[in-house]
This record gives C-alpha cells, structure tokens and sequence, in this order.
C-alpha cells in the first residue's frame, strides 16, 4: 500500500507559522532574520499587509518591534539653529583647492576571436537516417553514395 505524502499546511497555518518565527527573531534581535522572513512576508501576503503585521508583532513583542522601528527609522537630521549676527570684521577664508576632474578614458577596442576559415562544409553525421535525407539535398560537389 502506497504512504501518502503529508498534507501541505493551510494558508492559515503557514502565516501563523511564519508570525511566530518573526516573533522568535524580534526577541533573538537577529536583524538578518527579520528582514528575510518581512521580505517573506511581502512577497506571500503584499506591501499593504505590513502595517497590519507590525501591529500584530506590537501587541505580541511590544519592547522588540519597539527596538525594531527604532533600526528602521532614518537618524534624525541635525537642527540647524539660527544664524548668528555677522561679525563686523570680514573673516579671512582659505581658498578652496581646484578640483580637477580626471579625462575621459577612451574605450578599449573591442577584440574579436579569430577562428580559422573553414574551406569546407562539415562532414555529415554518419547516422543513416541523416545520410539518406542529405542524398535528397543539392550540392555543389557530386553526390557521395551513402
């Protein structure tokens, strides 16, 4: 009697499956992990499905989706404070040094392989089939017998 082969998981239980290895990985906080299994995830269930999955994972692991998002988010740009008022004497500033940039560099010429010329056409193959139906064809040469 032949062994069937196991069913594969239900849809639902492979998402299940793949939120709780996300949620291993958030609390191993192995980043390499997370962004293979989120990369998983957008391509089985799409981009607009995110939002919903960190929602998910925030409620589960609200300290390692914290400390995920803080990864994620770009380093705050430095504040500019406002202009001082300008110094009454001028402010000597060093000349910057010219920059030049390099000439163009001309393409390599591109080389071609130099295969020999060849004086005849390749020999039939020997199969008999292929002989009998060259036979038919015309050729410059007379016909070989077979």
């Amino acid at each position: 009697m032949a062994v069937r082969p196991p069913a594969s998981p239900s849809p639902q239980a492979r998402r299940q499956a793949q939120i709780l290895a996300l949620q291993a990985a958030l609390a191993a906080r192995d980043v390499s992990s997370i962004e293979r299994l989120l990369g998983q995830w957008v391509h089985r269930q799409g981009v607009n499905s995110i939002d919903a999955l960190g929602q998910e994972l925030d409620a589960a692991e609200p300290e390692a989706w914290a400390w995920w998002q803080t990864l994620q988010s770009p380093a705050p740009l430095p504040v500019l404070q406002e202009p001082m008022a300008v110094a009454a004497e001028p402010v000597a500033v060093a000349p910057e040094p010219m920059v030049v940039a390099p000439e163009p560099v001309a393409p390599l010429p591109r080389l071609e392989p130099q295969l020999p010329k060849a004086t005849r056409p390749a020999p039939a193959p020997s199969h008999p089939a292929v002989v009998q139906l060259r036979a038919w064809l015309p050729d410059q040469e007379t016909r070989r017998a077979a």
